[in-house]
């Protein structure tokens, strides 16, 4: 199984989005993905979480340690 982690601070663009949907649908089915995103972007989550569902992921969301870091645990389904 793959594990991939990505970091989408200090700003969420397009072209990250882009690149999530990319992988998302290229990735196979039991890969694990971790984004890490800061707090006060967590309002964008929305968007993270519609493209790994729409590529059938089981998704878990968490507030970091710190009062910083805000994270997407998405693991790929069949």
């Amino acid at each position: 199984m793959g594990y991939i982690s990505l970091d989408f601070r200090p700003a969420i663009t397009k072209a990250e989005l882009a690149k999530l949907r990319k992988l998302a649908a290229d990735m196979e089915a039991g890969q694990h993905l971790s984004i890490t995103l800061e707090r006060q972007d967590a309002h964008q989550a929305d968007e993270i979480l519609n493209i790994l569902r729409e590529n059938n992921y089981n998704c878990q969301t968490k507030g970091g340690h710190s009062d910083d870091d805000f994270f997407i645990k998405a693991k790929k389904e069949d």
